[in-house]
């Protein structure tokens, strides 16, 4: 047998046809026609140097030497399958990070279903620090800054608005945030002499603003979704972004990382008038 000329996928063709008796079962398993199947037979008796079926009317029968490359291509399949199998397995339980700031992840998770996957076990990181990519501290990000690293894949998404909002009876007050956010910083530039409360996590701002303690300043996807709230000026253009998917260039190809980045980037998409702030009620 001379095994420099053998192929794989000959012997995979191969495993069609004596499994189904002949040229027509082949071609239905493997969507070749008879003929060309016929062909990669031929060849692969010449490369192992015997000849493998005996070529009756009613169809294909294995000879000697064929009953026993059967069993050697199924043990191979076999082999192959298990390493898929457990290949398969890793890629399941390597979990996908997702990093984003406190309302992006917020949005994922209220969306979750959209994005999810039974084979794919998704971590949702939530904060304001940017994860390093490239150390990989995150597997995805969403950014409010196109990255300049080259080793990143980099999607813009859609553009993000904020405004400030707040309950119809609200006290005429704001409420300020201690986390180092574009929105916390302008509302600390711009209206410090009428701040009466300050929290350190952005998500109170919206349980206070629910409570009337004050004016808050949301991104225009998060506050125009509360029915209770209402703007109470217009965007900000000083805090207006474009969001932006970032996956390591390693990553981006892997299954997993690429069904999620696609079904983000289409949730996205899909409420891009939402985030840029043009549906208020």
């Amino acid at each position: 047998m001379n095994e420099t000329k053998l192929d794989w996928s000959d012997l995979n063709l191969f495993l069609a046809v004596a499994r189904g008796g002949g040229l027509a079962a082949g071609s239905r398993a493997t969507g070749l026609s008879p003929a060309s199947l016929g062909r990669h037979m031929v060849a692969l008796e010449t490369a192992v140097g015997a000849v493998l079926f005996q070529r009756l009317p009613r169809g294909y029968v294995l000879t000697t030497e064929g009953e026993e490359l059967l069993k050697e291509a199924g043990a191979v399949e076999a082999h192959i399958e298990a390493i898929r199998d457990r290949r398969a397995g890793r890629d399941r339980a390597r979990p996908v990070v997702i990093s984003a700031g406190t309302w992006m992840c917020r949005f994922l998770a209220q969306n979750i279903r959209r994005i999810a996957d039974d084979n794919v076990r998704l971590v949702l990181q939530s904060g304001e620090a940017v994860r390093n990519i490239g150390r990989r501290e995150a597997t995805i990000g969403l950014r409010n800054a196109r990255p300049m690293e080259d080793a990143h894949a980099v999607r813009k998404t859609v553009p993000v608005n904020f405004a400030p909002f707040a309950r119809p009876d609200a006290a005429d007050i704001w409420i300020a945030t201690s986390a180092a956010t574009p929105s916390g910083l302008w509302v600390h530039q711009h209206r410090s002499g009428l701040i009466g409360t300050e929290v350190s996590n952005p998500r109170t701002l919206l349980d206070l603003a629910r409570e009337r303690a004050g004016q808050v300043v949301l991104p225009c996807f998060v506050g125009d979704s509360e029915c209770d709230l209402v703007r109470t000026g217009p965007p900000i253009r000083e805090l207006r972004h474009d969001q932006w998917l970032v996956v390591h260039g390693e990553e981006r190809n892997t299954p997993a990382v690429r069904q999620t980045v696609d079904k983000i980037y289409k949730l996205l998409r899909k409420n891009r008038k939402l985030f840029a702030g043009e549906m208020e009620s």
